[in-house]
């Protein structure tokens, strides 16, 4: 007869008793964050932490590290054009990437509709740098109106452990790195 064993864990260091938590489409903490739709999708202390992302048609994301965090991406929908370190593809929908922490990468959106994707993380790092620099969401519809700070959101990347380190790409490369995927 198989035999078995199971563990009941009766809470976290604080004891605190801990429960399935989830949250529903249209739920969670959101930011508007560099132009996009940054929701919080694990709940508060749970682990890893999920934000899911919408980044508009043409959305880039400066060449930067993340100093001690791995990145972790799933793409829901849409394509996207990578670099991280030595290495460029092209990512589509059902397409995973893992980027180590200390690794330079970028990214662009291809194609004229915005590109939804799953961030993983096993930090609070990038969550604090959203919630540092983003706006708060009240309105889903569409990020608030002006410029952005850009010296003000680059000092709060480099607090918060994922400074930048150069520009996006230019859209040459980015031509390029889809030409590659095609062959």
């Amino acid at each position: 007869m198989l035999e078995t064993t199971v563990t009941m864990h009766e809470g976290d260091a604080k004891g605190t008793p801990r429960h399935a938590t989830r949250t529903a489409i249209g739920e969670g903490e959101a930011y508007w964050f560099f132009g996009s739709l940054a929701v919080i999708r694990s709940p508060e202390g749970a682990r890893p932490i999920v934000i899911q992302t919408t980044l508009p048609p043409g959305g880039v994301a400066p060449l930067h590290v993340h100093t001690e965090l791995d990145d972790n991406i799933y793409v829901l929908s849409g394509r996207l054009a990578v670099r991280s370190g030595d290495r460029a593809f092209v990512l589509c929908a059902g397409d995973y990437v893992s980027e180590p922490a200390g690794v330079p990468q970028t990214l662009a959106v291809l194609d004229d509709t915005p590109a939804v994707i799953l961030q993983i993380h096993a930090r609070e790092d990038f969550l604090n740098f959203i919630r540092e620099a983003g706006t708060p969401a009240a309105d889903r519809t569409g990020p608030p109106k002006g410029q952005l700070d850009y010296e003000a959101l680059y000092r709060s990347a480099a607090a918060t452990g994922q400074p930048v380190i150069g520009p996006p790409m230019s859209a040459d490369e980015v031509a390029a790195i889809v030409a590659a995927a095609e062959h």
